[in-house]
């Protein structure tokens, strides 16, 4: 058998990961694990308001706002956990 020829070399892949923690019927959400720009984007998007929590930010925002703010900034729901209140992990790639 003949080896494969001209397959391109794998890069390895990096990840950033942010969790996003609230219940379904809250108006606030924490978030952890923001870089300081992603920090800004969210609090001018959401109302300039932000409470720091220990290791990351309450936004005056329902959890599915925030999530679906995050997917704008690149990340996507890789896992969740929890029932009355929930944990989102969010993964995005680093370029």
């Amino acid at each position: 058998m003949e080896p494969v020829k001209n397959v391109p070399e794998c890069l390895p892949v990096n990840f950033t990961y942010v969790a996003v923690k609230a219940s379904l019927y809250a108006s606030d959400s924490s978030v952890f694990g923001l870089d300081e720009a992603e920090t800004k984007a969210l609090v001018k998007k959401f109302s300039n308001y932000q409470k720091p929590v220990i290791n990351g930010i309450l936004l005056k925002a329902a959890p599915m706002e925030v999530v679906n703010a995050l997917s704008q900034l690149g990340y996507r729901v890789v896992a969740t956990t929890g029932e009355a209140e929930i944990v989102w992990t969010m993964q995005r790639e680093i370029l």
